[in-house]
């Protein structure tokens, strides 16, 4: 434990700093030092700040990162640039700091200057961990953790073709899910029983491996590396189970080392990180640490937000506030593989003796697992997967540590809901203490209180001034749709669908020519040849029919292997949203030839059911494109929701069509 009263506090009546002092500096232009930096602005402290980044790169989101690797965002969409970085800061990208002189109050770079401060706040940040493993110097091996890894590993994945990932975490997830952007193959290898053992339980976890195989990705778990071979490059990796994967690039994300090494070079005590007290003050006087490479007590958090409180409270003692840290439970609120996943508090296989009930609450069509954990009648673990309106509700009940009664878990397991509040995914009707920003620990009180300060009545508007006074929705945007809510906007919005513009081209043709060959007068039979229109004698013709015959019996067969797109993970060359419209647009093509083959007859007997299976797989095909449309087009779930009806109602009536087909052909060929 840490003896936390040995350590040289500042005074903590000391008066705001001054601009005759020194600058205050801050080491790490990540999230936490971004952090402090803004929030010593908004104390109204005046000091002069330099800043300094080791990257060469200017601030960016690293939650984002996975998403820019995936192709998913851009790199202008990852800056990350508060309006206090141009208030009397001087900010150094590029420059590392690599030496410290407590007594003399200096900081040497690594171009050789020495600059002076008042304060220090130490927001190092973290490197990514490699076990000590045979191999892990070659060619070919990698880490994921910052802008330049992404770098490299897009340049090397364009030519990879089998990466294997090592570590089951949410870097690691996101990593194999970013390198099958470049139809690589992917192993992802989990020395752990299961995914995201840390943030989710046995079943959450079940839920994101099945979605994580879906994208292509192959998964083994409680696997344990034994070597990487090769003689330059990386050529294999040899498992414990004497198992060998040929693959030619190693991703490793096997958790975090913090960064501690100045700290120590400077005389500041350490341990696993860089020991700080309540006031995140350091063994030093005048000198902080705050985020990845601090250890409060014997915990050093990985996660944004406690970063993000720690730089809060660092501020807030040099601004002359008494304000302590206090560690709440770990909260996880991030979207893994397109699923919302959260999770706080005690869930995990450790903490089973603990916990004296567990309630549950699944919707397998709807994609949705939430459970709660509780204690003495008390909520104190919460974990789910798909969207829950009610999440910061459950949150206030853990935070708050309040009693949760039979009624409210009889509900839960009813409806998965813990309230019975008809208006809880109004965000203004929330609680003032919940917390609405996760990363950021922004409660709906604080927003609220600043949208009274100012007369705003557009909902982009008051959206946009939360954001640029709290920061809130700017880190992760987890909780962007809330505050869409909060601010009045449509809490139903249009979906973007690609190519939603061609499915509904494809499916108003597709309606159209049904629609004529229903409508107009069956085609009577000509009495002579010369009497046969040009449609009648093709359609008629031996030939042509049995051209027709086997076009229309490809096109069917080629629909059948796009619709396996999405279900066979092994056919992941290429995007879904290619696939669904060459699938539409060679439906459209079996309208026409069914119409040409058939000459607008439904014929008789099992003919006429093979026509009319066909037609009615046709026509719902059509409608599901049609909604597809509608998606992009009208605000509101309705869309989405009738399409997946009609989706399924697209496949059941497609599977008489084989069997009826296969009679056809018999009668045909055979009789």
């Amino acid at each position: 434990m840490v003896a936390t009263a040995t350590m040289q506090q500042p005074d903590v009546a000391n008066q705001l700093p001054n601009d005759s002092e020194s600058p205050i500096v801050i080491v790490g232009n990540g999230p936490s030092g971004m952090q402090c930096l803004v929030q010593l602005r908004r104390l109204g402290v005046r000091t002069p700040i330099l800043l300094f980044g080791k990257e060469r790169w200017a601030p960016y989101d690293r939650v984002k990162l996975s998403s820019f690797l995936a192709g998913s965002a851009s790199f202008d969409s990852l800056s990350n640039l508060p309006e206090e970085i141009n208030d009397d800061v001087v900010h150094y990208v590029g420059r590392e700091i690599i030496a410290i002189d407590a007594s003399a109050k200096t900081v040497s770079d690594n171009v050789g200057e020495t600059h002076c401060f008042s304060r220090l706040v130490l927001a190092l940040g973290s490197r990514a961990y490699i076990p000590n493993l045979p191999g892990t110097q070659l060619a070919g091996v990698f880490r994921f953790r910052d802008m330049a890894d992404a770098h490299a590993l897009m340049a090397r994945t364009t030519r990879s073709r089998h990466t294997v990932v090592i570590g089951g975490g949410l870097l690691g997830i996101e990593a194999a899910r970013g390198l099958c952007r470049f139809h690589t193959d992917v192993t992802l290898i989990q020395h752990s029983e299961r995914l995201m053992n840390r943030q989710l339980d046995a079943e959450a976890a079940s839920i994101v491996h099945h979605a994580l195989e879906g994208e292509g990705v192959r998964v083994l778990l409680q696997t344990p590396i034994k070597s990487i071979g090769g003689r330059d490059r990386v050529e294999h990796v040899l498992l414990a189970n004497g198992e060998k994967i040929h693959c030619d690039s190693v991703v490793f994300a096997t958790g975090i080392s913090p960064n501690r090494e100045l700290a120590d070079q400077a005389g500041v005590r350490i341990a696993q990180g860089v020991r700080v007290d309540e006031h995140m003050c350091t063994s030093l006087a005048d000198i902080y640490a705050v985020g990845e490479c601090a250890q409060f007590g014997d915990h050093i958090s990985g996660l944004v937000a406690p970063g993000l409180h720690q730089a809060r409270i660092a501020a807030a003692h040099i601004a002359g506030n008494a304000e302590a840290y206090a560690p709440v439970a770990d909260t996880t609120w991030l979207k893994v593989l397109s699923l919302e996943v959260f999770s706080a508090g005690e869930f995990r296989e450790e903490s089973r003796f603990r916990i004296h009930r567990t309630a549950v609450f699944r919707n397998r069509s709807k994609g949705l697992y939430r459970r709660i954990m509780m204690r003495g009648g008390r909520v104190v673990g919460v974990v789910s997967i798909g969207e829950w309106p009610e999440r910061a509700q459950a949150m206030t009940l853990l935070r708050e540590n309040r009693r949760i009664f039979p009624w409210h878990i009889l509900r839960f397991y009813l409806t998965g809901k813990t309230s019975a509040e008809s208006n809880s995914h109004h965000v203004e009707n929330w609680p003032s203490t919940a917390i609405v920003c996760q990363c950021k620990s922004i409660s709906r009180g604080e927003m609220s209180t600043v949208l009274q300060r100012f007369a705003l009545h557009d909902a982009a508007e008051r959206k946009d001034h939360i954001q640029k006074v709290t920061g809130a929705g700017t880190v992760c945007g987890g909780c962007d749709a809330l505050l869409d809510n909060l601010c009045g906007a449509p809490t139903e919005a249009k979906r973007q669908v690609p190519g939603a513009k061609v499915l509904g081209v494809v499916g108003m043709l597709t309606a159209l020519f049904m629609g004529l060959s229903f409508l107009q007068p069956m085609p009577s039979v000509a009495t002579a040849i010369a009497d046969q229109s040009m449609f009648e004698m093709w359609s008629r013709d031996s030939l042509l029919r049995q051209i027709s015959g086997y076009g229309l019996l490809s096109a069917s067969l080629l629909t059948l292997f796009l619709s396996l797109r999405k279900r066979v993970p092994i056919l992941s060359l290429g995007a879904f949203s290619s696939w669904r419209m060459v699938h539409s647009v060679v439906g459209l093509c079996a309208v026409l030839l069914l119409l040409w083959h058939t000459g607008f007859s439904l014929g008789q007997n099992l003919n006429r059911w093979l026509m009319t299976s066909y037609l009615m797989v046709l026509g719902w095909g059509g409608m599901v494109a049609l909604l597809a449309l509608a998606e992009s087009t009208f605000a509101g779930r309705w869309p989405a929701n009738w399409r997946r009806r009609m989706t399924w109602l697209h496949i059941i009536v497609f599977w008489p069509v084989p069997v009826l087909l296969g009679f056809h052909i018999l009668s045909v060929y055979y009789f």
